[in-house]
């Protein structure tokens, strides 16, 4: 075997393994990802290859260049995209910062610069939302706020109203149709339809709702009743399922209160705690698919008020504890007592983070215009991660774990294995400052390059050994 020969195995020996697939104009493998943790009916899918891509009906060919893998060994840049896949089939979704982790060989690499990782989400969902609005009408909301004059549902009926909440809603030039279920809860029965309309899709119609019908009544705050409802027991309305199984629209829950569950006199602070917890249960239930077929909410809560827990970090799972949820508070009262404070954020924080969606807290009518159309986000069918480390972490294989927290519960890793010997051409700077791959050019002079250089290495002896025997030769014959 040739000397040319031999370097070539010795420099390209590992790339023809079956189970990897090289990056593009790269030596860069990539192996198959492994999904673990699945939970129910949802799966993580990461795009190994550009073939991967190509054949996902869910990815435009407008944007199946960000959803190629790309490792930059120059700058230490690693970019992988992924989707949420439900029953086999890909499912859009929002994605909240702290429901998302992405590791380097079990590592964050955000870990001392949270610059260096970066979530971005592609193609917003083409199909509609159905926004069931949850919405608290007890007799607290007929209080008259010292700072501004006005009445809790008087800010409400004002933020609700705002145009740019209302085109949030119902959608428009460049986004999904989407269609209201106005609900109010008072006292203890479950809650009822604005109007009798348990679905409006005229926003004429949802502005007539809002303004004359809207109106505050009396009873206790029966919250936790009212969001199991509205994601159990609705979804059994025969107008529902006709928009969420017939017209294609994705639920979103959006549970908006001026305070605490309170269903009794004698409530403390501390009976909400099991109460609370079964609502999670169920909640999570139900996200994970066990309930209505299709109908999986995403659920957001509101808050109308100022906190009352200055600070509160939602604990992992669906167990409950009163010191938990009330700190030291947990004997108190409810009624004249703990609420006095504010609104119960912490359960409305454990709520939302349980149900995948995000909590507010606001005190004006402009504050909660803003959470409701923050409630209201696109959906996007995939994401890409994108992160930096040392690039001396990339000079060997790597794993890259995306993991997904509540309510999915999932995550898939994908190894990743550099040529020892060869490097693939540095990236170049992109518009967002994030490195995209070089052009196959610059592999080709890389490659042609490299060959230059062996085939000289190969030829050079003999021709060295021939001229060498020339030129005795003719000193020999003048001798």
């Amino acid at each position: 075997m040739s000397v040319l020969g031999a370097l070539l195995l010795v420099v390209l020996g590992g790339c023809a393994e079956d189970e990897f697939t090289a990056i593009g104009g790269t030596t860069i493998r990539v192996g198959t990802p492994v999904t673990k943790g699945q939970s129910g009916p949802f799966a993580l899918r990461i795009f190994d290859s550009e073939e991967d891509c190509q054949k996902a009906d869910s990815i435009s060919d407008a944007e199946r260049e960000f959803c190629k893998p790309f490792v930059d060994r120059a700058t230490g840049t690693v970019r992988l995209a992924f989707q949420l896949v439900v029953d086999g089939s890909a499912s859009p979704m929002t994605l909240r910062p702290d429901a998302i982790e992405v590791l380097h060989d079990g590592h964050n690499p955000a870990n001392a610069d949270d610059s260096r990782v970066s979530i971005i989400p592609h193609q917003p969902s083409a199909t509609g939302n159905l926004f069931v609005l949850l919405i608290d009408g007890s007799g607290s909301m007929s209080v008259v706020d010292t700072d501004d004059g006005k009445t809790r549902m008087d800010k409400l009926r004002s933020a609700l109203l705002r145009k740019d909440v209302v085109a949030s809603f119902f959608g428009g030039e460049g986004g999904a149709r989407g269609e209201v279920s106005p609900l109010v809860f008072r006292g203890s029965g479950l809650p009822e339809p604005l109007g009798g309309k348990w679905v409006v899709s005229d926003p004429t119609e949802y502005i007539r709702l809002m303004r004359d019908e809207l109106q505050v009544g009396a009873g206790y705050t029966y919250l936790y009743q009212a969001v199991n409802y509205g994601t159990m027991g609705l979804a059994e309305r025969p107008e529902i399922k006709t928009a969420v199984q017939t017209r294609g629209l994705a639920p979103t829950i959006i549970a908006l209160t001026d305070g605490f569950n309170n269903e009794r006199n004698s409530d403390t602070c501390g009976d909400n705690a099991p109460r609370l917890q079964s609502l999670l249960e169920s909640l999570q239930s139900v996200r994970l698919g066990k309930g209505v077929q299709g109908y999986q909410p995403d659920v957001y809560t509101v808050g109308l008020g100022r906190r009352a827990w200055k600070s509160f970090k939602v604990p992992s799972g669906t167990n409950v504890s009163a010191g938990q949820l009330c700190k030291a508070w947990a004997p108190q009262p409810i009624d004249g007592g703990v609420e006095l404070n504010g609104v119960d954020n912490a359960a409305l924080a454990w709520i939302a983070k349980v149900g995948n969606g995000d909590s507010f807290v606001r005190k004006d009518a402009d504050g909660l215009a803003e959470a409701f159309k923050a409630a209201a986000q696109k959906r996007y069918m995939w994401f890409e991660a994108r992160y930096r480390t040392d690039p001396f972490h990339l000079r060997r294989g790597f794993d890259v774990t995306i993991r997904l927290s509540q309510p999915y519960q999932v995550e898939a890793t994908v190894p990743v294995h550099p040529n020892a010997w060869i490097d693939g051409p540095p990236g170049v700077p992109g518009a967002d400052g994030w490195p995209v791959a070089a052009s196959f050019r610059a592999s080709l002079v890389v490659f042609m390059s490299l060959m230059s250089l062996l085939l000289a290495w190969n030829y050079l002896p003999a021709s060295f050994f021939n001229m060498r025997r020339a030129l005795f030769g003719i000193l020999w014959a003048r001798r």
